[in-house]
């Protein structure tokens, strides 16, 4: 079976379509300066994008509370400028040469170029929300900006940490992932309703949080299922890195004591990708990490959906519950 991701991203893309390409219009104004060298290295970052899944998710959340197609557009601009920010430093700090198939800013242009590209692109995030006068969107993003920051820094703290719990783990990918798409719901519902105080925030908050937990899981799945580049990464990476994540944490408390010895001796003394990744990968697949992991991000792809029932049914809203379905169903198929 062969999962028909397009098919997915029409369902929750085509109610925003207008809003989409419009948004693609404003970031190639945005990443344009008359400096030469943030000139290429802009235009080499709008040729490696990726789906835009953040402003997506805002801009359903607006118009499903009411909101006009033109309100959201500045907000939707900064979540993608921030989030691709973040993408830059990652790959800084992981040592990443490569993703979406495509050299890193850090490959090609190195660590001080980068680190400034990004801290450009945050920079240009805020004094768009500025400029529009959106200072209660511009306080929602700088305090999410700040826990990924602090998520950043739970990642160092817990580096080759094997004996990371569950709630720990599940602290980290909230501060470092789920926090954006939190934020980008609850942006969505304060434009939507003009900024008057309402009942929508912690609702879109809550299914914000909850499919950007599952995002999360099931991106780290894909490290443990053998398929290359499926996200844009290749796969031990997470592995190698360092990082625990739910499939490991899941099969390393099921294993028994003597496959844990032999799992801690890849892990803090190195393994051979070729040679040993594929032990690795039958471990956590036989100790229940894959099933298990994939039954957690259904459990919060659920809990999303739930987080809408308040919501008044509308076209925008169930393409948010699709938007939810195709987090989780991407891997689906592949673990099958």
């Amino acid at each position: 079976m062969i999962f028909n991701e397009s098919k997915y991203r029409d369902k929750f893309q085509l109610p925003v379509k207008k809003e989409l390409a419009f948004l693609e219009e404003m970031l190639r104004l945005a990443l344009h300066s008359d400096v030469p060298l943030i000139e290429e290295i802009c235009g080499h970052i709008r040729a490696t994008s990726g789906k835009r899944l953040r402003p997506n998710i805002l801009f359903l959340a607006s118009k499903s509370v009411g909101g006009t197609s033109e309100a959201p557009m500045i907000a939707g601009m900064a979540v993608e400028l921030i989030h691709t920010a973040t993408l830059i430093h990652d790959d800084i700090i992981d040592g990443h040469l490569f993703r979406r198939g495509e050299e890193t800013v850090f490959a090609r242009w190195g660590n001080n170029v980068a680190t400034i590209m990004g801290d450009f692109l945050y920079s240009k995030a805020f004094a768009s929300l500025g400029e529009a006068g959106l200072h209660e969107i511009m306080e929602i993003l700088a305090r999410t900006t700040n826990i990924m920051s602090v998520g950043e820094m739970m990642q160092f703290q817990q580096a080759k940490n094997i004996d990371i719990s569950e709630a720990g783990y599940m602290d980290m990918i909230y501060s470092k992932t789920a926090s954006l798409f939190s934020a980008s719901s609850e942006c969505g519902a304060v434009i939507g309703s003009g900024g008057s105080p309402n009942g929508f925030r912690k609702p879109y908050a809550s299914f914000g949080r909850n499919i950007g937990l599952a995002f999360q899981i099931t991106d780290d799945l894909i490290d443990y299922l053998a398929i290359d580049d499926f996200i844009g990464k290749p796969t031990a990476s997470d592995f190698s890195d360092g990082r625990v994540t739910l499939p490991f944490i899941k099969a390393f408390k099921n294993a028994p004591s003597e496959k844990k010895k032999r799992i801690r001796e890849f892990f803090h003394y190195g393994f051979d990708r070729d040679e040993d990744w594929h032990e690795i990968i039958s471990f956590v697949q036989s100790y229940g990490g894959v099933e298990y992991s994939f039954r957690r991000a259904k459990e919060f792809g659920k809990q999303a959906k739930a987080s809408l029932e308040p919501i008044a049914p509308s076209l925008e809203r169930d393409a948010l519950c699709y938007a939810a379905d195709y987090v989780t169903d991407r891997v689906d198929p592949l673990s099958a």
